[in-house]
């Protein structure tokens, strides 16, 4: 089920949620000059709210439940951006991942942030952003690795892999499964992880930060699940960025604006630490 917090709750915990990360933007002296005409920016700005997606994703951007703040990676530079911008209000609805897009093209949001890695797949749908952020991956198996796995490819042996459902790695995934590979999606990391423990999954894909992050929150993950050394799901990171829709030019424009202004402070630095991560995972 989707769950939404709505416009008057998200105000509510906004206030605390920036004075929470620490990481409130310089004023500018300047805003952003923009030369595309499309309208997208001043729309946003004359409402004076942007409403994005997310899908509840630790800990990229979430509701953070011990402190009701809404937290995160993509959360704290979203917020920083706009705050840059002079747009003084966020709605954010949360939903399933995979329905992120669907949601952006459809008119529900007017961006999405979260953890949303730049693929030329997606850009044939959506328009990114400059990268925000990069990082890597992690391949999951079973607590000491009974199957003795030692590749994505291993899965072709008859292997239950696994992911969630909208991302790159469902797509690395599936390929596999015409050669043997028995593949199922999730909406979302913690169901996934669930199976591991009801021994209904042998290897999984997911996010690097995700991983070590639910590890730090369940401790007791480790005792069913670990990451397998010695094996890059890729050797190269992956950029990160915010999507929005093709049409809105002016808006990307703005946001770029914001990002760069950012980096230039070391803004970006600065929350990516707070999450865990350190200047190996900048985007240039």
């Amino acid at each position: 089920m989707n769950t939404e917090i709505t416009r008057g709750q998200f105000l509510s915990l906004l206030a605390g949620a920036l004075a929470y990360s620490g990481v409130g933007p310089a004023l500018a002296a300047d805003g952003p000059t923009i030369a595309a005409k499309d309208g997208s920016f001043e729309r946003v700005k004359k409402a004076g709210t942007v409403v994005f997606g997310t899908s509840n994703d630790q800990p990229f951007n979430f509701l953070d439940p011990k402190t009701q703040q809404i937290s995160g990676i993509d959360a704290d530079m979203l917020l920083y951006i706009m705050d840059k911008l002079g747009i003084p209000k966020r709605e954010m609805i949360q939903n399933e991942f995979s329905g992120l897009i669907p949601g952006l093209l459809g008119g529900r949001f007017d961006i999405v942030a979260d953890a949303m890695a730049i693929t030329e797949k997606r850009k044939l749908q959506i328009a990114f952003t400059d990268p925000w952020y990069i990082y890597g991956d992690a391949f999951i198996v079973a607590k000491g690795n009974p199957l003795g796995i030692k590749s994505m490819q291993d899965l072709t042996k008859g292997y239950r892999g696994a992911s969630y459902a909208g991302t790159i790695y469902m797509d690395w995934l599936n390929e596999l499964a015409p050669k043997g590979a028995k593949i199922s999606s999730y909406p979302a990391v913690p169901e996934m992880l669930q199976d591991f423990k009801n021994g209904r999954l042998d290897a999984a894909l997911v996010d690097g930060p995700v991983f070590g992050y639910l590890l730090i929150q369940q401790p007791d993950l480790a005792n069913y699940v670990e990451v397998l050394k010695g094996y890059e799901v890729r050797p190269d990171k992956t950029n990160v960025g915010a999507g929005i829709r093709k049409e809105d030019v002016a808006l990307r424009e703005a946001v770029n604006w914001a990002l760069a202004e950012m980096k230039k402070e070391g803004a970006d630095l600065k929350i990516l630490k707070k999450w865990g991560l350190d200047e190996s995972n900048r985007a240039s």
